[in-house]
């Protein structure tokens, strides 16, 4: 019997009935999704604002040089930098904080990534609770190009050491309106 066959037959009657997944325990209700978005979003690095969404908008358009509010903004010809940009999120996703953004041809998708700062203004009564609610609503057959943004771009290496803004956007904040 070969080394293969000698772990086989010691693995064979080792299997576990499948376990079911754990639910989301929020009712897909929007006033019991925005404390769970909000968290999770925090948790991913996003900052989030719930109240007084047009003044801190001001606020940071006003703190800003080079601003594309891609809501207003025609076309896709962007600056040489961005320093902030204005992006409609479609809808939430409450269990993990992330925002499904479809640019549809309105904007380049490198202000995705060469932003310094992003802002995702999504409705709040556009909250889901689970990414399976989350891809039920998307209609994959229409898209060229769309994805989830949960907190600014980061990553770690093997010593754990955290970059954020290594792969995009230094920052990022979510408008609930």
């Amino acid at each position: 019997m070969t080394d293969r066959a000698k772990i086989f037959q010691a693995l064979a009657g080792t299997e576990h009935a499948p376990e079911e997944v754990p639910g989301f325990a929020h009712e897909a209700v929007p006033d019991a999704l925005q404390g769970p978005f909000c968290d999770a979003a925090r948790a991913a690095g996003a900052e989030v604002v719930t109240e007084n969404v047009s003044q801190v908008l001001e606020a940071l358009c006003a703190s800003a040089r080079n601003v594309v509010d891609t809501r207003t903004d025609p076309g896709p010809v962007l600056p040489d930098s961005v320093d902030l940009a204005i992006i409609e999120g479609i809808f939430g996703v409450a269990e993990n904080g992330a925002v499904w953004v479809d640019p549809q041809e309105r904007y380049a998708r490198s202000l995705l990534t060469l932003a310094t700062h992003i802002v995702l203004v999504v409705p709040a009564d556009g909250l889901v609770a689970t990414m399976h609610e989350a891809y039920a609503r998307i209609d994959f057959a229409r898209l060229s190009y769309a994805l989830f943004l949960s907190g600014p771009s980061k990553t770690a290496d093997i010593e754990q050491s955290l970059v954020i803004g290594a792969h995009g956007a230094m920052r990022m904040t979510v408008l609930l309106a």
